[in-house]
């Protein structure tokens, strides 16, 4: 192999101490790995990137939390073993790619030296547990089975079979990336139920908007109510990366329209109307907020409005309910557990076929994070909602005349299951009652 270059020149004290002081906090995320990867009886992770093809390697093992990190534009490797020595495996051109975490570094230029670093790493893997026997010596990487789980299969088919040929199987990392990148810590959930209360508020002052503008003869469209909700949104001191979803009757029915000035239209009298932001506080490692919510602008919604409300609000609640009925028995529950818990409801009272996505994804720093989603349509998901998962859950019933979805955020926290913003809608208002 390629030796490793000198040293680089000691840096500031000041530097130094906050170096050494990410270094201590990888080094025990590291342990923790191990210890889990004993606990789940898997031989190694091996975390990969490539141009930021892996942004889960990179969020479990912190290094997108380092500032300056420089660049990265070439392959590195990361093995934790469940017993012994991590290894680093990183380019020669960027050998101090993986400085800050614990463990002996390969450097590699050719890619034969990279084929023959991999095999060794992976050889020592098969070597150590062979010898010290209990489980096999599989090493867990960002790869699905079948594709079932599109969100983690991030590590490409050629990268997997190398790693094979090396004479360990390859197993999906899903269980434990949910552990290590799909949980909050107590500071990020409390972030999150703040963010959810503005939001909150932010709707309710909305559906105000629509009724005193609908009463007063006011006009209001779309995009007007959309640039209004982004106001609140910034004068709260919160951001979105997108602007929020704002529906009139036939456009309520697409699960994905995007409120734009070519298809905008009014909010008048006998309108069905849903809204639906996320947003998160404006600095370094806030957490979403995403809801969606439902209103019928006039003295009394319809019969039928309010029947398609009802089964999606009960299959809400079912998936909510199948949750907190998995942990007051002390069991686990998995995502494509909970989306059948909703879907069952839809199903059973003839709209399966116009529940038209999962029950929820996944939510933390991005609105659509890595962690488990409720989902066994697009995808089946088999990762535990573990402590600290936070997912939306928003079952819907899309219509060709309007669609209903509502949508709330739960909150795995100390053993129970919380809807972090209450009251949430339990019956379709009716705004001008």
């Amino acid at each position: 192999m390629t030796p490793a270059p000198a040293p680089p020149p000691s840096p500031a004290p000041g530097a130094a101490a906050a170096a050494a002081a990410v270094a201590e906090t990888l080094a025990a995320r590291v342990t923790a790995i191990q210890q889990a990867l004993r606990e789940e009886e898997i031989g190694a992770w091996l975390l990969y990137d490539f141009h930021g093809s892996n942004p889960i390697a990179s969020s479990v093992l912190g290094l997108d939390r380092i500032p300056n990190r420089g660049k990265n534009s070439r392959r590195w490797f990361y093995l934790i073993p469940a017993r012994g020595t991590p290894r680093r495996i990183v380019h020669r051109i960027e050998p101090r790619a993986l400085d800050l975490l614990p463990g002996e570094t390969t450097v590699y230029l050719a890619w034969g030296e990279l084929d023959r670093a991999i095999a060794d790493a992976v050889g020592s893997v098969v070597a150590t547990i062979g010898t010290s026997g209990g489980f096999a010596p599989s090493i867990a990487m960002e790869y699905s089975p079948l594709a079932r789980l599109p969100y983690l299969s991030r590590v490409d088919a050629g990268t997997v079979e190398l790693v094979r040929a090396a004479g360990a199987p390859v197993i999906s990392s899903a269980n434990l990336a949910q552990r290590f990148g799909g949980v909050l810590s107590p500071e990020a959930r409390l972030d999150h139920v703040e963010t959810g209360r503005r939001l909150h508020a932010i709707f309710g002052a909305a559906f105000a908007r629509v009724r005193d503008a609908v009463r007063a003869g006011t006009p209001l469209t779309e995009t007007a109510l959309q640039r209004w909700i982004l106001e609140k949104v910034d004068a709260e001191g919160l951001a979105s990366a997108d602007p929020p979803t704002v529906a009139v009757n036939e456009h309520s029915g697409d699960p994905h329209f995007d409120t734009q000035p070519a298809t905008d239209v009014p909010i008048r009298e006998g309108d069905f109307l849903l809204i639906d932001a996320w947003c998160k506080a404006r600095r370094p490692g806030s957490v979403h907020a995403d809801y969606t919510q439902v209103a019928f602008v006039g003295p009394s919604a319809p019969a039928r409005h309010r029947e398609i409300f009802e089964i999606v609000r009960d299959a809400r609640d079912a998936a909510i309910r199948a949750v907190e009925e998995a942990l007051a028995a002390g069991r686990s529950i998995r995502g494509c557990d909970v989306d059948d818990a909703a879907r069952a409801v839809v199903r059973a009272r003839g709209y399966g076929d116009r529940f038209l996505h999962r029950t929820g994804h996944s939510i933390g720093e991005e609105v659509h994070a890595n962690g488990v989603h409720l989902d066994n349509l697009e995808t089946r998901d088999e990762r535990r909602l573990l402590d600290g998962t936070l997912v939306s859950v928003e079952p819907g019933i899309y219509l060709q005349e309007f669609g209903v979805r509502s949508e709330v955020n739960l909150l795995l926290d100390a053993g129970r299951a919380m809807v972090t913003t209450e009251p949430i809608q339990r019956e379709l208002p009716a705004l001008l009652a």
